[in-house]
């Protein structure tokens, strides 16, 4: 061998060790929490991840293999450059997991992650039970993964939406090309430590992923164009298709509040309320991603009271929506909108004869739990019941005459945590790969493979 092809060997040796090196530290830490996931809590979740990472380190591995070694130095030391940065960005994806799921290594997280693992199954894997019954042919996949976030409040990614942390500057290597993560994730705020009770709104984000997964996104948008178009035009308003377009564009996060209330209660009403309340010349103000403050509270309040659930308007804590936005044009005929956008997001799903409610199993006595109660018998709508009567409970504690007893709150807090975090259905939590899978690792290699060098580097630098 010539002297530059042994100093190309030496360079393709020093990038299989570092290949190496990130299998072996990946493959310690899977087995660790395998070991420490005696009840197979996680089982799909690790499953999804091992596949999109070893698999996309045994394909870097074999196209290293087949580097000649007779080509020119520098051309050769270029492609190794290349690779030396596809290893980089494995690495942060698979840090992007680690970290979210060793927060459960955490003493003063872990508690509030057992609760919150129990909240999230509840409120997903309902869903995927009933559906056979119902005469639905959808597939499951591992359930949402739920991780304290310092964000002031909580948010859903689901597989196809891409986070601004992965994104880096490098957006082009995943928005275009890795539009699947290997499992959805679920932020949480800070708070919900201190605060457990705010796990209900779990409910709002599972709707996120349930939404995708089933691939309602596009039809359910449509469904409620056409029940604004129809009931503005019914109602004469200035400029029908302009309020469809409107709602349609909120048509994510409406879903996502409708799931949030049938599947806890008015326990969601009651939780959005202490986020969605702002000064009174705010609560009107037009948004891009939601309906304006009022007109959203409304909407779940009216969702509610379709569904004869009680106690509504106790739930929005004095707040009157069609007060507060007397007076503000868009806002009142938004407001006018909702009883038939709260119809339409109740009637059967696009491209199903089954409804939300059915999907979920809802039945409105479930919610008369009363905290600390367990349902009997339990199970798997019971950690959701159990969260939303946990809310409940908080309120009443800080409307006690003593308010804001924080020795109270305290107790209550451990209290929601341990009871949540204790009482679980049994069993290995697993499913089935989704109607479109999650990347895999032989497909995140060719994607890898395929960038140039300068969207590599953007892909693999560091936050700026």
């Amino acid at each position: 061998m010539s002297n530059e092809g042994e100093q190309n060997r030496r360079l393709r040796e020093r990038l299989r060790r570092e290949l190496g090196s990130l299998r072996v530290g990946f493959a310690a830490w899977l087995k660790l929490r395998r070991q420490q996931d005696v009840t197979e809590q996680h089982a799909s979740q690790f499953t999804a991840i091992e596949a999109c990472i070893d698999g996309a380190a045994s394909g870097l591995t074999k196209h290293l293999d087949m580097l000649d070694l007779d080509l020119p130095r520098g051309e050769f030391a270029e492609l190794c450059r290349r690779h030396d940065l596809r290893i980089l960005w494995l690495r942060r994806l698979w840090q992007y997991f680690r970290e979210r799921i060793d927060q459960r290594d955490d003493a003063r997280l872990a508690p509030l992650l057992r609760a919150a693992d129990e909240v999230v199954w509840s409120a997903w894997r309902s869903v995927f039970e009933r559906a056979p019954l119902l005469g639905l042919s959808v597939t499951g996949g591992p359930a949402p993964l739920p991780f304290i976030d310092l964000e002031h409040s909580p948010a859903a990614t689901p597989r196809s939406w891409v986070s601004r942390e992965l994104r880096r500057d490098g957006g082009p290597l995943l928005a275009e090309h890795l539009e699947r993560l290997p499992i959805a994730l679920i932020h949480l705020p800070v708070a919900s430590v201190a605060s457990p009770w705010w796990l209900v709104f779990i409910g709002h984000e599972v709707g996120h992923h349930v939404q995708h997964h089933l691939g309602l996104v596009k039809g359910f948008e449509v469904q409620l164009k056409q029940a604004v178009l129809q009931s503005a035009t019914d109602l004469k308003l200035e400029d029908p298709g302009l309020a469809a377009e409107r709602w349609g564009r909120w048509s994510q996060e409406v879903f996502a509040d409708v799931y949030s209330v049938v599947s806890f209660g008015v326990a969601a009403v009651r939780a959005l309320t202490e986020f969605e309340e702002h000064p009174d010349a705010r609560m009107g103000e037009p948004r891009e991603r939601y309906p304006s403050a009022a007109v959203r509270l409304h909407l779940m309040a009216r969702t509610a009271e379709k569904l004869g659930l009680p106690g509504v308007q106790a739930s929005l804590n004095g707040l009157d929506p069609r007060a507060l936005i007397t007076g503000q044009e868009a806002a009142e005929e938004d407001l006018r909108l909702v009883d038939a956008v709260v119809e339409a997001s109740l009637a059967e799903l696009p491209g199903t004869d089954v409804s939300l409610t059915e999907l979920l199993g809802f039945n409105a006595r479930h919610f008369e739990l009363r905290w600390p109660a367990i349902p009997t018998p339990f199970d798997v709508t019971g950690p959701r019941r159990m969260a939303g009567a946990a809310l409940d409970a908080w309120a009443r504690t800080e409307a006690a005459p003593v308010a804001g007893d924080t020795a109270a709150l305290d107790i209550l807090a451990d209290t929601v945590k341990q009871l949540l975090g204790e009482n679980r259905l049994p069993g290995r939590r697993g499913g089935a790969k989704p109607p479109r899978a999650p990347v895999d690792g032989e497909e995140l290699s060719d994607i890898l493979l395929g960038l140039d060098t300068a969207r590599l580097e953007a892909a693999s630098r560091g936050a700026e």
